[in-house]
């Protein structure tokens, strides 16, 4: 004898209202972590793949030694690389700090000038970082003529 509820299934109606619904939700919440693993998977491999081909030519005269056409060296990346977060945060954290403190404790609620810089603020936000490395070497570069400093690139990372 066939149910009711098995002779509905079978004609392709539903049993219960949510029944597909659910079905899709789980179909497609297995696939959002299928992916998720996938993803997580070929990032191991990549990190595993650079540290077992790199870690072993990693020495103390790789990073301290002295930098010519035949050796190389990650000291003086490291170097300029420290120098350029130092003068990064020496244009940029005064700035900022003060802009803030003003919007936050002095500058009136109402005000039509706070509005449009917390408009800008947030449309600047958004931005691709590419897009402000193509306005450091655009205008620092090229039209103050800078050349390739670490000047330029320390004002073009503070904004």
């Amino acid at each position: 004898m066939v149910t009711k509820a098995e002779n509905a299934v079978a004609v392709g109606r539903h049993v219960k209202p949510g029944f597909r619904r659910n079905m899709k939700s789980k179909v497609l919440s297995f696939l959002v972590w299928a992916c998720a693993a996938l993803t997580i998977g070929i990032l191991i491999y990549i990190i595993l793949f650079i540290l077992v081909r790199g870690v072993p030519h990693i020495n103390l005269e790789f990073l301290f030694g002295s930098y010519d056409s035949e050796n190389f060296s990650a000291f003086s990346s490291i170097v300029t690389t420290f120098e350029m977060i130092v003068l990064t945060l020496v244009f940029a954290v005064p700035i900022g700090v003060s802009c803030a403190i003003y919007l936050a404790e002095y500058a009136k609620k109402g005000n039509k000038m706070i509005s449009v810089v917390r408009v800008t603020a947030e449309t600047l936000s958004g931005i691709p970082s590419i897009v402000y490395g193509l306005f450091g070497a655009l205008f620092f570069v090229t039209t103050l003529k800078w050349g390739y400093s670490l000047l330029a690139g320390a004002l073009t990372l503070s904004i």
